[in-house]
């Protein structure tokens, strides 16, 4: 070995520790940013899922309220017309 790679050897032996504490603080970094963006997306998309149902109900209950019920009744009043003439004649 070169002496500059044992003398690299002996930095890094000697803040092994520091260096450990370092990359293990920032690998649970990692972890809580990964899991705080994954909270977000669920959330997201929870959210979104619900104001998608709730609004088609809306839109359901409006369409609902805004049905007309009055029912053309002169095709079946023709028809029973027509059966009291047929009726009448014969």
């Amino acid at each position: 070995m070169s002496q500059k790679k044992v003398n690299e050897y002996k930095e890094y032996k000697k803040n092994r520790g520091k260096i450990l504490k370092r990359e293990k603080r920032m690998r649970r970094l990692e972890y809580l940013l990964i899991a705080a963006v994954c909270a977000v997306l669920v959330g997201w998309f929870g959210w979104s899922i619900y104001s998608n149902a709730k609004s088609s109900a809306d839109a359901k209950e409006k369409q609902a309220a805004e049905t007309v019920t009055s029912i053309d009744m002169s095709a079946y009043a023709d028809y029973v017309s027509g059966l009291q003439t047929s009726f009448s004649a014969s």
